[in-house]
């Protein structure tokens, strides 16, 4: 969640960006930008008190202090452009990003006497009986500094012993002669969704979802069906791609031009050349060139690396392995830690054994060759170009260019079509 956080604040190039964090949460230290810097909340005292152990860590050049809550991942730069820059040119002490909601629920609601915004009042402390949409403050808000360092030591405590920003627009509003002491910049009604619990962040998420799929689709993307396709805000897509419907982009993707997703495709951390088709499949780690046709029901595990033009068909298995230019594994077949070559064939079946109950070994398959029906190769094995190994094979030796190998072991074919024997004496 502080990812979309700073993220927004990124957006108004702030002089510094300070992090306040409690020690319940000091695993949070090492996953924050090199820039930021960090501030420490010993006792969980509010809002107004966790502003106040960030104040002697502030630059000498700040002016303006915003200050923004990190379980609000619906926050965008554009809210916090607009409240730094309401705050620049009024000249306020406080500017608060508001919005209107036609349920407030548990939000403070702002009161007024004519245009003077004169304080918060509490949800639970709204006598007014008011119904329908309500201005309500989100609690993040901007500070003119010098006011701020003066004012803070004024906040009262609250009733349960804790010290909370609102009671700041109160004192920045004392001075009944100035009508812009605390101005307000109304924002979408997203930005005051906190996170709370799990439900909260359900919908957070949803809403996200909605921001990343619009995004994509105004960029030339297709998504069929926005409410079942799930897209990370860190993946890439290129123009004219298709997203089809149950489909999940995760990750560091990315998809290239015209290429069709799904439906019922999950990619993570993968990488999808231009014009490529991925039915119904899971890909991890991988990497695709152009052209590539995957599924349905395939599996590329991370370090697959798979050329142009190759066809990966259905429960097909593919792990840490370079497969070459125009290779075909059509059918339920296991590759794993292999070099595969280009124009390959695959056969229905076919394993490479590269587990022997210790360690992990590889294979090579050479350009052309031919990995017949219910093949095994027992890795570490190199089976040359233009090779073959007829249906059924246990290749258990290296393979030379050009030559069919058959039966178990695997022997090279003699003069008639039957396998020689390589027994002594024959």
């Amino acid at each position: 969640m502080i990812d979309y956080v700073l993220a927004a604040v990124r957006s108004i190039d702030p002089v510094q960006t300070i992090v306040v964090l409690s020690r319940a949460k000091a695993d949070l230290q090492d996953r924050l930008p090199a820039d930021c810097v960090v501030v420490w909340q010993d006792e969980p005292l509010g809002t107004g008190h966790a502003t106040a152990q960030a104040l002697p860590a502030l630059a000498p050049e700040v002016e303006l202090v915003a200050v923004l809550f990190g379980d609000h991942p619906l926050l965008s730069g554009g809210a916090v452009t607009s409240l730094v820059g309401a705050a620049r040119t009024s000249k306020c002490r406080a500017a608060l990003l508001t919005t209107v909601l036609d349920d407030p629920a548990g939000y403070g609601r702002l009161r007024r006497e004519d245009r003077r915004i004169t304080g918060i009042v509490e949800a639970k402390l709204d006598q007014t009986g008011r119904r329908g949409a309500v201005e309500v403050y989100s609690g993040i808000s901007c500070y003119d500094r010098r006011w701020l360092e003066g004012a803070l030591p004024d906040v009262p405590r609250s009733p349960v012993g804790e010290f909370y920003l609102t009671s700041l627009v109160e004192l920045a509003a004392d001075d009944r002669h100035t009508e812009t002491a605390v101005v307000a910049v109304e924002a979408p009604p997203e930005v005051a969704h906190g996170v709370n619990d799990r439900v909260d962040l359900a919908r957070a998420e949803a809403i996200l979802r909605q921001r990343i799929n619009a995004r994509w689709m105004r960029a030339g993307v297709t998504i069929v069906d926005p409410a079942s396709t799930f897209i990370d805000d860190t993946v890439e897509i290129a123009e004219d791609a298709r997203l089809e419907p149950f489909s999940v982009i995760a990750g560091q993707s990315e998809i290239g031009e015209r290429t069709r997703v799904g439906p019922h495709a999950i990619l993570r951390d993968t990488t999808v050349g231009a014009d490529c088709t991925v039915l119904a499949s899971v890909l991890e780690g991988a990497t695709l060139g152009d052209h590539v046709e995957v599924g349905p029901y395939a599996h590329l595990r991370p370090g697959a690396r798979v050329g142009s033009d190759v066809h990966i068909g259905n429960y097909a298995e593919i792990k840490n392995s370079v497969v070459g230019a125009r290779t075909r594994m059509g059918h339920f077949s296991y590759v794993g830690d292999a070099t595969v070559g280009e124009d390959v064939n695959i056969g229905a079946g076919a394993v490479t054994a590269n587990y022997d109950g210790v360690d992990k070994h590889r294979t090579v398959i050479g350009d052309r060759a031919f990995i017949g029906v219910d093949s095994v190769l027992r890795a570490p094995v190199t089976v040359g170009d233009d090779a073959v190994t007829g249906a059924g094979a246990i290749v258990t030796h290296d393979v030379a260019d050009g030559v069919t190998v058959v039966g178990v072991p695997a022997r090279p074919m003699a003069r008639g079509g039957k396998p020689a024997d390589t027994r002594q004496g024959n």
